[in-house]
């Protein structure tokens, strides 16, 4: 599951960075904006932490709402992978956490992305 910003300039991110190598594994991998459900939208992102073996989340951009969520993964003990476009952006309590910084790169993002996930394999 990824948890990241809705924003447009997140999309190839997303898209290419993220998710083709995931499913080129033969994974799943989704965002909350791809699955179709009726009530709250927090409720469904802590359901979708919940049931993931693995969490994405790119911190770009220091966004609250990414921020709150990594948060409750952390306190349900889910394996979380941290990834930003610069260090900054990623406090320093977590920098001790896996991560990627793929400083806008998202060729290396994809490589990065699929060498961690065999590794969780």
């Amino acid at each position: 599951f990824v948890l990241m910003p809705f924003a447009k300039e997140f999309n190839d991110i997303y898209q290419i960075g993220i998710k083709e190598p995931i499913n080129k594994l033969g994974l799943k991998c989704q965002r909350v904006d791809e699955i179709q459900y009726m009530g709250n939208i927090i409720e469904e992102v802590f359901n979708c932490i919940q049931n993931s073996k693995l969490i994405l989340a790119d911190m770009s951009g220091q966004n609250a709402n990414v921020f709150y969520e990594v948060g409750y993964a952390h306190a349900i003990k889910k394996s979380v992978i941290l990834i930003t476009s610069k260090v900054e952006d990623i406090p320093f309590d977590l920098q001790s956490q896996k991560h990627i910084i793929y400083g806008g790169n998202i060729k290396f993002l994809r490589e990065k992305v699929e060498e961690i996930i065999k590794e969780f394999l």
